[in-house]
């Protein structure tokens, strides 16, 4: 970009002169153009530099201020006015009208002619553009062999910050800094001075997905201008080019360099996005082997294989399913959704849960995270992870927990327990809550699938008569065996629970074991009853 100040610093421009004082010399100059139309200004491309003798304003000051605020509407850079001819000099009231608006007024000398003076200002600005593409070319091609040679990213951003000499940060999704240029590491007080103040403007640069420039107030009441450039990576929410004191760029560095450099760190990240994939798939299949690994042989081979994912010999395992939520309304996540979070959530888990190993699962957008140990504290580690990012994205971790399981070959059982309390809450996710245990289900529950005659014949051959009984006598002595059980076979307690004499007691026991041909405390035989009397229970108890 080249401005009017920077022309009027040429040596070969040194005839032409500013005649207002409060000339803005800052604006940008496209192009130069030759009219002696009023209204050219209908007519201008923006950023135009307008050269004229202004013939037809010889007697008409007002009406040259109302072409000058025509042009400043536009906008136009300014006007440069050949003297001497048709008019020998500006009128004060045209000069304080520019003033008011700041509007440059230039005046070119009567030595040269205007065809001249707009050759020689275009050959200087075309020759300005010219070396700027060329120097944004070769910009793109060291960044490029750079890439090609395998270059991270901390060595990209720094070698950015050496060109343009300004401090330059790669900002994540998560607005958590992944390199920064020698500036910043020479200077750490500049980004823990600024950076918490900056995050609340970054996710306005990440959600409006384009260039965004703001103005920081450092602690020296010095303002320094922040410019923001999304790196898109094919992910929902970019990564962020964060450029400080973005107005001392020097020459010749221009936006198209910026966008070229821009163009390079998007192609490292979704290379180092595919690699990541690759790695995931790898934890994919030993996860599903994990799951697999239900002999001692297999245990103990997934156990060595398992070295290189940080997987330990434990005597507790438990599997919890995480799935990431998108909050914004009316929005479709990307298909590559569920490696979004993938790297954050695992160094958040490294952090706050040890030796907690985080997995995604095939074919489905959630995560399994394996814990290896217990804890007691996993309610509020899940839930500051959750809020941690609710604070950062319109994003929303939900988990599903599975219970404890004592040995490897047991993992699938905790798996299958969170996958079911996840599939009988995902019709209703977006309103399920932050953490949703496995509860263990009854006997009842489980015996579902057994055929109701069969279980009213167990019931039947181990309580006889007490199993379905009709009068009150039968109901009664059912009762006492229930309580009696339930009180470990303590004739003294039963009695205290059933508010009855400890010889009643002794007298209904006795009547159930002629009843049973057989002692209630023997164990197997109690577990049996035990078991009758719950499946016969009636439905209502």
């Amino acid at each position: 970009m080249t401005t009017l100040g920077e022309i009027l610093t040429i040596p070969r421009f040194s005839t032409i002169h500013t005649l207002n004082k409060q000339a803005d010399l800052s604006k940008v100059v496209d192009t130069i153009e030759i009219s002696e139309t009023p209204d050219v200004a209908l007519f201008l491309p923006k950023n135009s530099f307008l050269l004229t003798t202004a013939m037809v304003f010889e007697n008409d000051p007002v009406g040259l201020c109302e072409m000058i605020q025509s042009l400043h509407d536009l906008p136009a850079a300014g006007i440069g006015i050949k003297l001497g001819r048709f008019l020998d000099d500006i009128d004060p009231m045209v000069l304080a009208f520019a003033d008011n608006l700041q509007f440059p007024i230039l005046q070119i000398p009567s030595t040269v002619t205007l065809g001249t003076i707009s050759h020689q200002l275009l050959s200087y600005i075309w020759d300005q553009q010219t070396e700027k593409l060329n120097y944004a070319l070769d910009i793109q091609k060291k960044f490029a062999n750079m890439m090609i040679k395998d270059a991270t990213l901390s060595s990209l951003i720094r070698h950015l910050g050496s060109i343009l000499k300004r401090p330059v940060l790669l900002v994540d999704s998560f607005m958590e800094v992944v390199a920064e240029s020698r500036h910043l590491k020479q200077q750490p007080h500049i980004l823990a001075a600024h950076f918490e103040k900056m995050i609340p403007k970054l996710k306005e640069a990440q959600k409006l997905g384009k260039e965004y420039s703001f103005i920081l107030e450092s602690d020296a009441e010095q303002q320094l201008l922040v410019s923001v450039f999304p790196v898109q990576t094919g992910s929902y929410f970019p990564y962020l080019l964060v450029i400080f004191k973005a107005d001392q760029i020097p020459y010749p560095f221009s936006q198209f360099a910026i966008e070229q450099a821009n163009i390079v760190l998007s192609y490292t990240l979704y290379k180092n996005q595919k690699l990541l994939e690759g790695n995931l798939l790898l934890r994919e299949d030993f996860f599903q082997q994990l799951l697999e690994a239900t002999s001692e042989e297999k245990r103990l081979n997934v156990l060595d294989y398992g070295n290189d994912y940080g997987l330990k010999d434990s005597n507790t395992y438990q599997v919890v399913l995480a799935t990431l939520q998108l909050t914004l309304e009316n929005q479709t996540p990307l298909k590559n959704q569920s490696y979004l979070a993938y790297e954050w959530l695992e160094k958040q888990l490294s952090n706050l849960i040890p030796n907690a190993l985080l997995f995604p699962i095939k074919n489905s957008n959630y995560y399994g995270i394996l814990l290896q140990d217990s804890t007691n504290l996993l309610t509020k580690q899940l839930e500051e992870i959750h809020y941690h990012l609710k604070k950062l994205l319109p994003l929303e971790l939900h988990f599903f927990i599975g219970n404890t399981v004592s040995d490897l070959n047991a993992l699938h059982f905790s798996y299958n327990e969170a996958l079911e309390i996840f599939q009988q809450q995902d019709g209703a996710r977006p309103h399920s809550s932050i953490l949703n245990y496995y509860q263990l289900k009854g006997i009842n529950k489980l015996l579902d699938y057994v055929p109701k005659n069969e279980i009213d014949h167990f019931c039947t051959i181990y309580l006889k008569t007490l199993a379905f009984p009709k009068e009150d006598t039968l109901i009664e002595l059912r009762k006492t065996l229930k309580i009696y059980l339930e009180c470990q076979c303590e004739i003294t307690e039963t009695s205290k629970r059933l508010f009855i004499h400890r010889n009643t007691v002794k007298y209904r026991i006795a009547k159930c074991e002629d009843l049973f041909q057989m002692p209630i405390n023997d164990p197997d035989f109690s577990l049996k009853v035990r078991l009758a009397l719950v499946l016969s229970e009636p439905k209502n108890e």
